[in-house]
């Protein structure tokens, strides 16, 4: 219909033919052409072999705009093709990097977690260290005062047994200074083991007793007072005895739990290694997952900058495409024109119209 429509016009405008054929040597492709008739026409039977040579041009054109329409077909359809990879392999980095965030906020729960396990664990051997510490200072001052207090009862027995010497000599006929000793004994006995003893009081009131004249001078009485004095110093062993069995129960008590806090520490620096090397391992998931999606953003980004390249190659490549198109239009119509002036309006003037055109 459109082609019917041209050929219409064109014939109503061939009536102008020197306006007709300015137009066409107005164009580049239509003033080569019109010197190519130009030096056609000075040949015989010029018209049939004019004719002959625009419709092969015709043709010509026509299937160039045909194998052009179809290459910018196939490379917009390789662009469009390209822009779905680039789309696919974006929504796949989008994809892939929310799932490795989703993942990082766990692991980094997870790696501190882990850190404060390693801290509040060193924290306990810390306590422990201490403990121990404590202990020892604590069984320090016991042991110092076992040994205090073992020593005041081996001075007060030593003692005693000094004095019932002293009071034995009273019971002899010649007693000499043996009451003047006795109180110098009581005093000193009072002063160096008695002072802090449980035993100062009876101690004490046994040696006033023997330096009594009234009780002295009976021998009988003096004789109740030694074997008074006897029962206390049994009375003294018995009281070492005890203090011993408790001081052994201490030391084993002791060694106890230096042995329960030495093993704790054990254990609990085995956890520490065993958090220390979960802390690492989390830590480097951590990176890789941090590392992996950057790698994913990365991704994106270069192919967004691929697909910006590509539009723009791709639109210059189709205006490109359209231009020629659009050239070879004009170019087409120009054949057909001439196409239609040698089928069927040649004659001497056109033949002279042709000839005087300056082109």
């Amino acid at each position: 219909m459109k082609f019917i429509i041209l050929v219409t016009l064109l014939i109503c405008t061939l009536g102008q033919q020197p306006e007709f054929l300015q137009q066409i040597a107005s164009n580049s492709f239509g003033r080569q052409i019109l010197q190519t008739i130009q030096l056609e026409l000075t040949q015989e039977n010029a018209a049939r072999q004019i004719y002959t040579m625009l419709n092969k041009l015709f043709y010509d054109l026509r299937d160039e705009d045909a194998r052009s329409s179809k290459a910018n077909g196939e490379r917009q359809a390789q662009c469009v093709d390209q822009f779905s990879q680039i789309n696919q392999i974006q929504e796949k980095a989008v994809v892939a990097k929310a799932d490795y965030e989703r993942q990082i906020p766990g692991k980094q729960e997870e790696l501190t977690n882990k850190l404060n396990q390693v801290e509040q664990k060193n924290a306990e051997i810390q306590r422990n260290d201490q403990l121990q510490i404590n202990l020892f200072e604590q069984r320090r001052k016991e042991h110092q005062l076992y040994e205090q207090k073992r020593d005041e009862l081996i001075g007060l027995i030593n003692g005693l047994k000094q004095a019932q010497q002293i009071i034995r000599q009273l019971q002899t006929s010649h007693p000499g200074g043996a009451l003047v000793q006795l109180k110098d004994h009581h005093e000193q006995l009072l002063k160096n083991y008695a002072q802090n003893s449980e035993f100062k009081s009876i101690t004490s009131l046994l040696m006033e007793l023997c330096s009594d004249a009234k009780i002295h001078s009976d021998n009988d009485n003096v004789q109740v007072i030694v074997d008074i004095i006897n029962d206390l110093i049994e009375s003294i062993y018995d009281v070492q005895k005890r203090e011993m069995y408790a001081e052994d129960w201490a030391e084993k008590f002791f060694q106890q739990d230096l042995i329960r806090l030495q093993k704790e520490n054990v254990r609990l620096s085995g956890q520490i290694a065993d958090d220390q090397a979960a802390a690492e391992f989390a830590q480097q998931r951590l990176e890789d997952l941090q590392q992996q999606a950057l790698l994913q953003q990365i991704i994106y980004d270069n192919k967004e900058i691929e697909r910006k390249s590509f539009e723009i190659a791709c639109k210059e490549d189709n205006n490109a495409a359209e231009q020629a198109r659009v050239s070879r239009n004009e170019q087409i119509q120009i054949v057909l024109q001439l196409l239609e002036l040698f089928e069927n309006n040649f004659n001497d003037r056109t033949r002279a119209a042709l000839l005087e055109i300056v082109v």
